[in-house]
């Protein structure tokens, strides 16, 4: 099974409009040089293959950097005034705009669905209101509907077209049950906010963050240009700046958008978790830090706040080969301007260009960075060996996806997902009797994982 944290190339790639990263000049602006990561972006980027990007670091009252490096999709030189994608990032605002509706009374999280919708499914009315924002709430799944493009393809869409669509349509699981992604929830919710407050999410967020925070240049595009279909727009679609994004940061920390204790005591509310995952946010502890926050587009966005310390990291880009350096990046900068000191550089580094190896070379290269792991960062090892493996994989060169397969199965033995690959290398090959008994141990691991169920019961059909 597929990682796509560290493989945005394959779901983004689109030829033409894709800048080479080796054809950049990425330094735009000088970087801070009290933090060595800062000054590392550029050698970041041409390690991830990422063409251009705008970052910013907040700590306190005072803004740490807010640059661009490289260039956009369309050859214009980045710079912290360029607007660029939030994508799901997007759900960082939503985060703080029902945190501030909720303090101020003017909803209730734990109100059930038949308060606010008067024809609301009986299996919907006892759902609470912050199940549609953790996406527990077990409402199907829209985007992947053939009517979906419909609807984005017309103007007039509204938030209730979506819960026409979704209404008469199965809970996909018992509310609360799981929290799987769902844009649909934050369509309905969006419904609410308009039919009891009779404003939309554009204009909440307006008064709530933007205006407070002096944001001039975040918005989600319908609210200028008529021609795109104004729904979902608390589930992604904004656009920003690193300069406006650094006003965000400025105006929690401040309290004139919400004190930072108050959202990390919205986020952390018991109810409202399911595991990692809150409302619009995903709660990550990493060396002793606690930070809220969402990336988006595949990773081409990311934003992490760390309220206990009032530091905030914001990095984003259009770049269509974008692997997922948002990630990492915001990780490594929130870690050095906490702690003072430097973190390991992200694994991937120690590859350097690995479509050039063979497996036994990524082997190889493994095995020497594990043995200096205060260098690297090995917790996303997992994720990019699965993504060299996929590479090699969708290049025909099957023996070394094996290879690479194998070594993430010996390294990530509790891993259901690590055997599916394998399993689906090894189908590859031809070689059933491999690929079933790694398909059984991803079960076996993973009860949930339908693709190998249904791989094992064929392959057994086929003995």
């Amino acid at each position: 099974m597929k990682y796509y944290l560290l493989a945005a190339s394959v779901l983004f790639a689109s030829g033409a409009d894709v800048v080479d990263a080796n054809m950049v000049d990425y330094v735009n602006t000088s970087v801070d040089p009290t933090i060595e990561i800062a000054q590392k972006i550029p050698e970041l980027m041409k390690v991830y293959g990422v063409s251009g990007l705008a970052a910013t670091a907040v700590k306190g009252d005072k803004v740490l950097f807010s640059q661009g490096f490289g260039v956009t999709s369309d050859g214009q030189s980045y710079s912290s005034s360029t607007s660029c994608g939030l994508y799901s990032a997007t759900k960082v605002l939503a985060s703080l705009t029902y945190a501030n509706l909720a303090k101020d009374g003017r909803i209730n999280m734990e109100g059930e669905l038949a308060d606010y919708i008067e024809d609301a499914p009986e299996a919907w009315r006892k759902i609470p209101f912050y199940r549609l924002l953790n996406h527990t709430s077990g409402i199907t799944m829209a985007v992947n509907k053939s009517w979906f493009g419909e609807l984005v393809s017309n103007p007039s869409t509204q938030n209730a077209d979506i819960y026409q669509k979704v209404r008469d349509i199965p809970l996909d699981y018992k509310p609360g049950e799981f929290s799987r992604y769902r844009q649909s929830g934050y369509a309905v919710a969006e419904m609410i906010l308009k039919n009891k407050l009779g404003v939309s999410f554009a204009d909440i967020a307006l008064e709530y963050l933007t205006s407070p925070a002096n944001m001039t240049n975040t918005k989600h595009p319908s609210v200028s240009d008529d021609s795109q279909p104004a729904f979902l727009l608390s589930a992604g679609g904004f656009v920003t700046t690193a300069d406006d994004m650094s006003k965000l940061f400025i105006g929690i920390n401040n309290g004139a958008v919400i004190a930072p204790q108050e959202w990390k005591a919205f986020l952390l509310n018991q109810d409202y978790r399911f595991k990692d995952y809150s409302l619009g946010s995903l709660i990550e502890e990493r060396d002793g830090i606690l930070t809220m926050g969402h990336s988006g587009g595949g990773a081409r966005a990311n934003i992490r706040y760390a309220p206990d310390e009032k530091v905030g990291v914001m990095i984003c880009t259009d770049d269509r080969s974008n692997k997922g350096l948002a990630i990492p990046l915001a990780r490594m900068l929130m870690h050095e301007i906490v702690t003072g000191e430097v973190p390991p550089l992200p694994l991937l580094t120690a590859f350097g260009d690995y479509k050039a190896m063979n497996g036994v070379d990524i082997i190889s290269v493994y095995k020497q960075a594990k043995e200096r792991a205060d260098g690297y960062d090995f917790s996303d090892a997992e994720a990019l060996l699965n993504n060299i493996g996929y590479t090699f994989l969708s290049d025909k060169r099957v023996e070394d996806a094996i290879q690479v397969f194998k070594l993430n199965v010996q390294e990530h033995p509790n891993s259901g997902n690590v055997y599916d690959s394998l399993g689906e290398a090894q189908l590859t090959a031809g070689d059933k009797l491999g690929a079933l008994a790694s398909y059984q141990q991803a079960v076996a691991l993973d009860p949930h994982n339908q693709g190998a169920a249904k791989a094992v019961k064929k392959l057994l059909q086929e003995k």
